[in-house]
């Protein structure tokens, strides 16, 4: 299923240099590649308009139809026209590509029509849309903003204006309709494909006819009682499984903490050296002396979203490909112990968040469970014991012997239905047993 969504736009193109550029300078590129695509529309009508007469008389003269690869060297008039018009104008060649086969798929609807007279040969007037092929554009989430940077221009049109790269916008998202439609793209839950790009004169800006394509099979398919346990950690800010499952969902962690740790460094250090600041700073209090470093705040929160984006999307996608229809995690706000604290640090809790969202939005149900023990429990035998884990990354069950990577052996606790209470049992019989053997 394919629908539209549409996004006013405001420039935020700048130059190599990092200068902002004018927004009109903006929009007399935009302009003329409005101009070059009503060209290029024409063009395209025109060799199938010759080509149509051509093949009428070549029938006429021959009794069969021609092939355009023995006359073009293309299979199509498509390919010819796309290589008539690639040197000579300056679109991007992936949406010129877009833009000819568009016209050859309308001439094609209604050229029957217009060879009886009942409708004239189209001519496209000067303010066209502009074609988007799904891979000219990119979809940009921060610091809570979606932005857009769309591939308008072929290399040689960068150079000419002097763009670092392609046209870039901020996307005004006024309400969570359209928000959450942006989010499931980024995802990659919705499928961005051919777009259009089209000036809105009554309001005086570009605007964006996002298209997007998703599957609208019934999430039935997933199973509410295969659950994938989740869990958090330092070694791997993420391992899940489903119980008795050798395979694992598993990130490698210290992406995140090394990225904070670094720019904390950094920031300790403008703040060290606010005191010997040039005089532009001097003079305005604190917050003015300060400010750089206080920016660099935005910057860890940036990485923090677009990080956790990334690994929430792969867990999800991850369950999806396992059949899970719940998914089970400790619940963080619960946590107290001086060990386990830095879970309840930001980038965690954020990443749970981005996990319920997403969770949500596939039809899987998330369920949050008491964390005391599961990392303590041997998932073979129910063992419960703190030596059970003799470091952050070794499990070793000392009734059993069984061994496992920590992280794993946490996850197949996580992942038992009900692990909370079957835990409060195990821990009851274990007390009992003890005082027996005191005794």
């Amino acid at each position: 299923m394919v629908k539209v969504v549409k996004i006013h736009l405001i420039s935020e193109q700048f130059d190599k240099a990092g200068n902002r550029i004018d927004y009109k300078e903006v929009n007399k590129i935009l302009w003329e590649l409005q101009k070059q695509t009503r060209e290029a529309k024409n063009k395209t009508v025109q060799l199938l308009w010759e080509w149509n007469n051509f093949s009428s008389d070549y029938v006429k003269a021959s009794g069969i139809y021609p092939k355009a690869k023995d006359i073009f060297g293309y299979s199509s008039v498509h390919g010819q026209a796309n290589k008539e018009l690639r040197t000579k104008l300056a679109l991007n060649s992936s949406n010129l590509s877009t833009t000819t086969m568009d016209v050859c798929k309308n001439f094609n609807t209604y050229k029957k029509e217009v060879w009886k007279g009942k409708r004239s040969v189209p001519s496209y007037k000067s303010d066209q849309p502009l074609d988007l092929h799904k891979d000219s554009i990119k979809l940009i989430y921060e610091n809570n903003q979606f932005y857009v940077r769309l591939a308008l221009l072929k290399k040689a049109g960068f150079a000419k204006y002097g763009f670092k790269d392609g046209f870039r916008f901020k996307m005004q998202v006024k309400d969570n309709s359209t928000k959450t439609i942006l989010e499931r793209c980024f995802d990659g839950i919705y499928t961005i494909v051919a777009s259009k790009l089209l000036y809105d004169q009554k309001k005086n800006r570009w605007k964006l006819n996002l298209s997007y394509s998703f599957d609208n099979k019934n999430i039935s398919e997933l199973d509410k009682e295969k659950i994938l346990g989740v869990d958090v950690g330092v070694s791997y800010p993420l391992v899940a499984s489903v119980f008795g499952d050798r395979d694992r969902f598993k990130i490698k962690g210290g992406e995140i903490e090394k990225f904070r740790k670094s720019v904390e460094a950094r920031r300790r250090s403008m703040l060290e050296q606010t005191k010997y600041c040039g005089d532009g700073r001097i003079g305005h209090g604190r917050k003015k002396r300060t400010e750089p470093a206080l920016n660099i705040g935005d910057k860890i929160a940036r990485f923090r979203d677009t990080t956790n984006h990334k690994y929430s999307r792969a867990l999800i996608e991850y369950a999806v490909k396992k059949g899970c229809g719940t998914i089970q995690m400790e619940k963080l706000t619960g946590i107290t112990s001086k060990s386990d604290r830095f879970l309840k640090d930001w980038t965690y809790y954020d990443l749970q968040t981005k996990i319920e969202s997403k969770a949500n939005e596939a039809g899987i149900k998330v369920v949050y469970i008491a964390p005391e023990y599961t990392s303590q429990r041997c998932s073979k035998c129910g063992y419960i014991h703190k030596d059970n884990r003799p470091n952050q990354a070794k499990f070793r069950c000392l009734k059993c012997d069984f061994e496992s990577n920590a992280d794993y052996n946490a996850s197949q606790n996580i992942g038992i239905k009900n692990i909370d209470k079957t835990i409060k049992k195990e821990r009851k019989k274990q007390k009992s047993e003890a005082q027996v053997n005191e005794k």
